[in-house]
């Protein structure tokens, strides 16, 4: 299960991620500092196009302590996604234990981790987006 995880929006206000009810929630943890990570972003966001929102979430958690660097950096690429921090990677070691970098969790409405895919991705592929489809089909 997924606890409420303690993380900061990119004006550093502190709030608490939680799976939205009715949602898999879909958490890609990266850094502006690791080159696979910057590599897929722009997969995401063509991802995050072609997913249902009523049915999926997808949120970015940076591991930089700097907001304005990640801000600047999103913005520069184009990159649209909401997007939270986790300064000082509190989340990312002590409670999700990452050990790559990215790393992206689908995770139930109840809180459940469905799956961990560990490494980048071309998220936008029929063939992933096949597999986040099956996760939280429609009822």
């Amino acid at each position: 299960m997924l606890p409420p995880l303690s993380v900061v929006d990119l004006k550093g206000r502190p709030l608490t991620l939680r799976p939205s009810p009715g949602k898999l929630l879909i958490l890609n943890l990266w850094a502006t500092w690791c080159a696979p990570c910057r590599e897929e972003l722009p997969s995401l966001q063509r991802l995050a196009a072609k997913l249902d929102p009523t049915r999926f979430e997808l949120l970015l958690l940076s591991v930089d302590d700097d907001e304005h660097l990640v801000r600047e950096f999103l913005i520069d690429r184009k990159v649209r996604l909401a997007s939270l921090l986790d300064p000082g990677m509190s989340v990312a070691d002590d409670i999700l234990g990452i050990r790559v970098f990215p790393s992206t969790y689908f995770v139930s409405p109840d809180g459940r981790i469905v799956v961990l895919m560990e490494g980048a991705r071309e998220w936008d592929s029929a063939e992933i987006l096949a597999q986040i489809e099956a996760m939280h089909p429609v009822r």
